[in-house]
């Protein structure tokens, strides 16, 4: 496999397009990506930078935490201890998005949950997968199975199923030709797309006890719901650390 050099200054430009802990490899794609298509004007592209300030950021984790807490729902927040834990960004994620984990199983290629409730925070990624303008925050379901990371085969009937009976899905992600990244926003319901905390009650009561069946059912050991003693402990800190 070729090796190049790039500066420092040119790979913390790379890392800052990063979702997650994405490898520079799939950083690089995605920049091509972009660039092939204005380049080739097939089809267009609308890069945007609209963005919540911090202020806005840190009240939206802060609103979204209190909810479920208020809904007694087993949710894994932030895990590690960080300094964005400490700045009060509840659940993983960055100034570009947020995403909360509600059962186990990861995709380690990206060091990403399989499955998570996904908000963006600015309009950066929405223009790199091609949709236009949207309200931010623009909330969805997140699934990905990055093909080659840790257990993703047997995760992949799971995670099909899901799409199957959610229906919806936009693929976002392909991996060595494979689909491996798909997302279900919340649009035209009867409220207005940046109202999170009515997208994340829906999810709550009407998309998540479908996921819940899908995974109870297949008893996959990749994929299963949250220790609720382990979950308790985190939140516990954050609680403190609101406090």
């Amino acid at each position: 496999m070729p090796t190049i050099n790039v500066s420092d200054g040119l790979y913390a430009r790379l890392g800052s397009h990063a979702v997650g802990f994405e490898p520079p490899e799939l950083v690089i794609e995605k920049v091509l990506d972009v660039y092939e298509k204005v380049m080739d004007k097939k089809e267009p592209i609308v890069v945007t930078h609209g963005s919540l300030d911090k202020r806005r950021i840190l009240k939206v984790h802060d609103e979204l935490f209190q909810f479920l807490r208020d809904h007694n729902v087993i949710f894994m927040p932030r895990q590690k201890a960080s300094e964005r834990l400490n700045q009060g960004y509840w659940f993983i994620g960055d100034d570009n998005y947020l995403a909360i984990s509600f059962y186990t199983g990861g995709d380690t290629s990206n060091k990403t949950p399989n499955i998570t409730f996904l908000m963006y925070l600015s309009d950066f990624y929405l223009g790199i997968i091609n949709r236009s303008r949207s309200p931010i925050p623009l909330s969805c379901i997140q699934l990905s199975n990055t093909t080659g990371s840790s257990g993703w085969k047997t995760k992949e009937p799971v995670i099909n199923e899901i799409r199957q009976k959610l229906d919806g899905f936009e693929c976002n992600r392909v991996t060595d030709s494979i689909e491996s990244r798909w997302n279900r926003f919340y649009e035209n319901r009867n409220y207005n797309d940046a109202d999170y905390l009515k997208c994340l009650e829906e999810f709550l009561t009407k998309d998540k006890p479908i996921i819940d069946g899908i995974i109870k059912d297949a008893k996959n050991a990749e994929i299963s719901f949250l220790d609720k003693n382990k979950v308790d402990r985190k939140i516990y800190t954050i609680e403190r650390m609101r406090n």
